[in-house]
């Protein structure tokens, strides 16, 4: 059986719930409901990639129209909070887990039904969750980055960041506004206090680290970088390679304490009325072929395990996929979430 939801095997399912009106001819989708499926993305490339290589093969297969939403990871929550569980603005939310956790939370997204997305069946485990209520897409994973022709000794694991002398005053850190930022907290928790709980922990080491210069987002960082402001700094994988594609002399290592991740989890709203359609997405999104589009576009690390990587970017040692993703952490967002606002400030209070 194919791995991906053809048109014909989706009409099927849609006729099983009487979603086809008589009259009309295949392959047609009769009802207004199951037309048409909205989508979110972000802009730049993301939007370019989605209009151009996504959308028109994923038109063509199953024949309905596909809205795209543009905006940030943040803007998904007062989107769907103005809207509602019942009437939701989208029915696939693309979102970092981060702001996932929450919507999920209040209850807007539903299980995904295996049966109805195949391809789930052979995701890498980091990118599952319980009872199937999402679903990763794209991941990149976050390792120490350095300026090669700058450092000649790069740090080869976080632990060094904390106690080499010569790296004081070259290091890049982003702030705790950052989901990043964020991440690095939770990162240094489980290193110096042995759980994401023990975030005073990694308050204490990394700041230890002062005076570095603190970025708001990845695009500064690189901005940092390029300009030899920061000599180090955590940066993903994905953004290393398209540096060096670009020019510029850069590298990074894979830490053995563990690499954190920028990840798209895929989430299917409750009250969509065109559910078959954002199931039929969700399996398309991670379908192999799509996959390797998102490898060879974004440098992003596949989330199935039958993608084939391009051989050129399969021999990078930061290029991880397969079992190497087992070395990557995923937070516990819904307890992190909740002590935001105490790590927030004490963030402020401790770095500013």
């Amino acid at each position: 059986m194919s791995s991906h939801l053809s048109r014909r095997r989706f009409l099927s399912h849609a006729a099983a719930l009487g979603t086809i009106g008589a009259g009309i001819s295949m392959p047609h989708i009769a009802n207004a409901q199951a037309q048409s499926l909205t989508v979110n993305c972000y802009g730049g490339a993301y939007e370019k990639f989605f209009r151009e290589q996504l959308i028109p093969v994923f038109t063509k297969e199953i024949g309905a129209k596909v809205n795209l939403a543009l905006g940030t990871a943040k803007d998904n929550v007062p989107l769907m909070r103005a809207a509602g569980v019942d009437n939701p603005p989208l029915d696939v939310c693309m979102t970092n887990e981060v702001i996932a956790e929450i919507l999920r939370t209040e209850g807007y997204f539903m299980p995904i039904p295996e049966d109805k997305v195949p391809n789930m069946k052979d995701v890498v485990p980091i990118a599952r969750y319980p009872d199937n209520m999402a679903v990763t897409g794209l991941l990149q994973p976050v390792g120490i980055a350095y300026r090669s022709d700058m450092l000649k000794n790069p740090p080869k694991a976080w632990k060094e960041l904390f106690v080499r002398p010569d790296l004081a005053g070259k290091i890049g850190v982003y702030n705790i506004t950052n989901s990043l930022g964020f991440m690095f907290v939770l990162l240094m928790s489980r290193i110096y206090g042995g759980s994401e709980d023990n975030y005073d922990a990694a308050f204490a080491e990394i700041a230890k680290l002062k005076p570095f210069n603190q970025v708001d987002f990845s695009g500064t960082m690189e901005i940092a970088l390029s300009r030899g402001e920061v000599e180090v700094a955590p940066l993903d994988f994905a953004a290393v390679m398209r540096l060096q594609k670009g020019g510029m002399s850069i590298d990074a290592k894979v830490p053995p304490e563990g690499m954190v991740m920028f990840d798209q989890v895929f989430n299917v709203s409750k009250g969509s009325k065109s559910k078959e359609l954002a199931f039929a997405w969700v399996d398309y999104i991670l379908r192999p072929s799509t996959q390797q589009k998102l490898v060879s576009d974004f440098y992003a690390s596949p989330t199935n395990l039958k993608t084939i990587i391009p051989p050129e970017l399969a021999s990078r040692e930061i290029m991880i996929s397969g079992d190497k993703l087992k070395n990557v952490v995923r937070h516990d967002w819904a307890t992190a979430n909740r002590q935001r606002d105490v790590i927030v400030d004490k963030w402020n209070r401790a770095m500013s």
